[in-house]
């Protein structure tokens, strides 16, 4: 690739390529390089990094405050606790991509070829080739075994958090399990006046949230934004084609929810905590049949959140397809 192509937008197929495309057996951009380009010309390169350096800054600063509200929130199960949950889980894997992908923008940015090792070269080049080429998107992607795990890394990332949001706003916060309580606006009372006349005043330490600041931002952050930020990347951040084949990712999702499921068991034994609230006895009313047909639930949602996220990727190549062709 030039320099020129690498930093521009990997744009999708048009309608005569695709059906070219689906008789080939690969992409002609590997997986790697998709995660470091949009789909969109608005987007270039400069820009695209200059929007994943916001959203990876702003799930650092999520991450820190949401720490710090999960190690203060009085509970009797050790601090340990908190690796086992599932919306942590959800948010790390999540901030993981976030973390890499920017990172692999940035030295594609600045690096657009292959960083190729010189034999003849000292030690010192040599370990820093090797170094940016360990920092760098892989230009090529022969293994395939390699390019599935790195697609169900980015399928995970965003299946999670889109199951983390359904869960709490489907489930915990209509039973009044999950800490929310419903938008409030200040309190208003009346004040009498020396002269008898009454004024209406708000109460300026009251807001939308009845609740301390730092719980309202950790939880509207882990059980909404990150899913909102999940749309943008899907639809705006990288150019990644829709998962093939299907039928692997469905069986991987499945597979890292149950993954999951044996995580936050080992959780329980090791720490006494719940990670999700269908492992707990006392909200199941120690029913065991219930929270047996609620993991099969749970990981039976899996291929749904990922047909939801399939037809984003659908919606987003037919959107930057038709763009493209109606300006040739």
């Amino acid at each position: 690739m030039s320099n020129t192509t690498d930093r521009t937008p990997l744009l999708p197929y048009s309608a005569h390529a695709e059906s070219h495309h689906s008789q080939s057996s690969s992409d002609s951009h590997p997986i790697y390089l998709r995660a470091c380009h949009s789909s969109w010309r608005a987007i270039d390169q400069r820009f695209l990094l200059l929007l994943r350096f916001v959203f990876t800054s702003y799930l650092s600063a999520v991450f820190g405050v949401a720490l710090k509200y999960k190690l203060e929130t009085e509970d009797e199960h050790t601090r340990w606790r908190i690796p086992f949950q599932f919306s942590s889980v959800a948010f790390l894997t999540q901030w993981a991509w976030h973390m890499q992908t920017t990172l692999w923008t940035a030295m594609h940015l600045a690096f657009p070829k292959a960083i190729e090792v010189d034999p003849r070269e000292c030690h010192g080049h040599k370990a820093r080739a090797y170094t940016l080429r360990f920092l760098s998107p892989p230009n090529r992607a022969n293994c395939s075994i390699r390019r599935y795990l790195f697609s169900m890394f980015y399928t995970t990332a965003h299946v999670f958090p889109f199951m983390n949001t359904l869960l709490y706003w489907g489930v915990l916060v209509p039973t009044g399990h999950g800490g929310f309580k419903a938008p409030k606006f200040p309190h208003r009372h009346e004040t009498a006046l020396p002269n008898g006349n009454v004024t209406i005043a708000y109460d300026p330490s009251k807001g939308l949230f009845d609740e301390d600041t730092i719980k309202s931002f950790s939880l509207i952050n882990m059980s909404t934004i990150t899913s909102v930020i999940a749309l943008i990347e899907i639809g705006f951040l990288n150019s990644i084609r829709r998962q093939t084949p299907v039928t692997a990712h469905a069986v991987g999702v499945m597979f890292a929810s149950g993954a999951y499921l044996a995580w936050a068991g080992l959780g329980k034994i090791a720490t006494g905590h719940s990670g999700i609230f269908f492992l707990d006895p006392e909200l199941m009313k120690d029913a065991p049949e219930s929270i047996i047909a609620a993991c099969i639930a749970f990981v039976a949602m899996t291929p749904g959140v990922l047909t939801y996220m399939y037809g984003l990727v659908a919606m987003r190549e037919t959107l930057t397809a038709a763009h493209h062709d109606s300006s040739r």
